[in-house]
């Protein structure tokens, strides 16, 4: 499901956004959406590093990711 929401943009994010989505062949609302995908990924990836470097990373074991596939 897709909901429409309305942003507000300096013109020159909307004039670069203009020019990449007519030299990729995409909607503007398409190169939005991968990058707010994008954002979003690396800020879970970056989360999930800094959890690791401070010893707060939820460790599963081999055998309990197993059970858990059921196999």
């Amino acid at each position: 499901m897709t909901k429409k929401i309305t942003i507000t943009l300096e013109e020159n994010l909307i004039d670069e956004l203009c020019v990449t989505a007519l030299e990729n062949g995409k909607k503007k609302t398409q190169i939005i959406r991968e990058a707010l995908q994008d954002y979003f990924d690396t800020q879970a990836v970056t989360k999930t590093v800094q959890d690791y470097k401070m010893g707060t990373l939820q460790r599963v074991s081999h055998q309990n990711v197993r059970e858990s596939l059921g196999l």
